[in-house]
């Protein structure tokens, strides 16, 4: 009997591992990027089951750029983009996140142009950032409120420059900003450029993305516990 009790509890707990293990195995979703520049098109993929990760892809010799993607699904994502390649340039990245409403959001990018002191100098358009959220991208999961754009220069550079921008026009640093609210778990940005690099030139480039939901304030909530009150005492009088 007590041979019985054993093998009973054994099975027990494995089957409470394998359930644990497959909680902790279950997916959010997918976070992923594709590359588009002079030298080809090139893409990664992974299944997000942890709430922070990271992705990274390309070889800066063989793809002409270099990438990563971290990750956050509370919800936020980073993104870093260096290349030698000289033409166009799209990068498209998103990732999953906890399934929400959400309202506010946050995007913010920047770069690092460096161009080879002899040689020709490097220029590069200006970079822009558009949100979208859900996903797939698509026109109508646009968020215009999440543009962003930063300044380029037509004037060659021999040296670096820096410059970055946030969808508040504040440089990087500014604030959330409201949008309508949309109900989603993926969200994602579309970059795009055109830089002119010669043989020693470098770009890098990096940016985030942060949505949140508005709360309304404790005294709001009050009111609309008034207000709620205020119709049950008349409904109560109706009947």
């Amino acid at each position: 009997m007590k041979y019985v009790q054993f093998v009973t509890v054994c099975a027990l707990l494995t089957a409470s591992t394998a359930s644990a293990s497959l909680m902790t195995a279950a997916s959010y979703g997918e976070a992923k990027y594709t590359v588009t520049n002079s030298l080809g098109t090139k893409s990664g993929m992974v299944e997000v089951v942890d709430e922070v990760g990271n992705l990274g892809g390309g070889d800066l010799s063989a793809d002409g750029f270099a990438f990563r993607l971290d990750w956050d699904v509370d919800p936020a994502l980073s993104w870093s983009y260096t290349t030698t390649a000289s033409g166009p340039h799209t990068i498209l990245v998103s990732t999953a996140i906890l399934p929400g409403n959400y309202n506010l959001l946050f995007v913010s990018g920047g770069y690092t142009l460096t161009g080879t002191r002899r040689g020709k100098g490097a220029t590069i358009s200006d970079v822009k950032i558009e949100a979208y959220a859900p996903l797939p991208i698509a026109p109508i999961n646009y968020i215009p409120e999440g543009n962003v754009t930063i300044k380029g220069t037509s004037a060659p550079v021999k040296g670096t420059l820096t410059r970055s921008n946030d969808n508040t026009n504040q440089g990087g640093i500014g604030s959330l900003v409201p949008f309508t609210t949309r109900t989603f778990s993926d969200m994602g940005v579309k970059i795009t450029f055109n830089a002119k690099l010669n043989p020693g030139d470098k770009l890098s480039l990096n940016g985030t993305m942060e949505v949140e939901q508005l709360v309304p304030e404790p005294g709001t909530w009050g009111l609309i516990g008034a207000a709620l009150m205020t119709l049950g005492a008349l409904r109560r009088r109706m009947v």
